[in-house]
């Protein structure tokens, strides 16, 4: 039998499909990462909280949704 990933795994499993910091489009020099203690599932579907090089909470989004804003 298969577990269900809890919506932590879920979390972290979304998070590592990213660089560890990374840039975003529109943006310039500035550098981001993702937070699991901020991010959360609702209605089934992964919020990632994106936050500053100096730790605040900057922006939500769906996986696909930051993907499309990032750049390296």
């Amino acid at each position: 039998m298969t577990a269900i990933p809890t919506d932590n795994e879920r979390i972290a499993q979304a998070i590592a499909e990213f660089p560890e910091t990374f840039g975003l489009r529109g943006f310039p020099g500035k550098r981001f990462s993702l937070s699991q203690r901020s991010s959360y599932v609702s209605g089934g579907e992964v919020m990632l909280y994106t936050v500053t090089s100096e730790g605040l909470d900057f922006a939500k989004g769906t996986p696909a949704e930051i993907r499309a804003e990032v750049v390296r």
